[in-house]
């Protein structure tokens, strides 16, 4: 079951289906990477020890990115929850015995060939199993503390730009990974529940009875919620 906690984590399972992450193993089993540090911001550069695809000129990178992003776009849980206005084409990463990423924030504003967003929320897509490696959780601080996520091979877990996180060392075994950034049509976080939570409140009364007048009035408040807060 997909989970929602607090204001903008969310756990997203089954974000890809078995055929594509097969189409994406075939691709990185032929895939050659390159030192990690490239992609860093000046500040995360010195805590930052993986591999990635070359963020220029790397047909296997344009492949799984096109696979991410048509998941992301078939989403209806994350468009109800994030409303999601422009996304980075994601970065393709490879962490091995001994490999990390220390503690650190994401760049406020990142360019690719995808454009120039405001970077609201982080999502990191597991593309590895849980079990096939040791350590590489990431890490998360969180308002109630850190939060250690390690999922299964296709779910993904989206989490707020704001907050401290990294990767921890892996001991065994090889983590890989697909991460991509958000700028969302409501920058407010606080906002985003709200909406989602009133969406999610119509979308029930709609279910039970679709000429159900209350259903019609949520959907109402909900529009106009959005025109106060969406920028667009």
């Amino acid at each position: 079951m997909n989970q929602i906690m607090g204001s903008s984590y969310l756990v997203v399972q089954g974000l890809l289906k078995p055929t594509e992450l097969d189409f994406i193993d075939r691709i990185l089993d032929a895939a050659n990477f390159e030192d990690g540090a490239g992609t860093a911001s000046a500040a995360a550069k010195s805590v930052k020890q993986n591999l990635q695809l070359p963020k220029q000129g790397s047909a296997e990178r344009q492949q799984i990115g096109a696979v991410v992003l048509h998941a992301i776009h078939e989403s209806p849980l994350i468009h109800a929850a994030l409303m999601p206005k422009m996304i980075l084409p994601p970065l393709v990463s490879k962490y091995e015995p001994g490999m990390h990423y220390g503690h650190h924030v994401d760049s406020p504003i990142m360019s690719d060939e995808g454009g120039t967003i405001r970077t609201d929320v982080g999502m990191t897509l597991f593309l590895s199993h849980p079990e096939s490696y040791e350590g590489g959780e990431l890490e998360v601080f969180t308002q109630t503390g850190p939060q250690r996520f390690k999922l299964r091979k296709g779910d993904a877990i989206i989490y707020p730009t704001t907050a401290i996180h990294g990767v921890l060392p892996v001991t065994q075994g090889t983590r890989l990974a697909a991460v991509t950034w958000m700028q969302c049509a409501v920058r407010d976080a606080q906002q985003r529940e709200i909406l989602f939570q009133l969406k999610s409140a119509q979308s029930m009364v709609e279910m039970r009875d679709k000429q159900a007048p209350e259903s019609l009035a949520l959907l109402q408040v909900y529009s106009n919620l959005v025109r106060m807060w969406a920028e667009i």
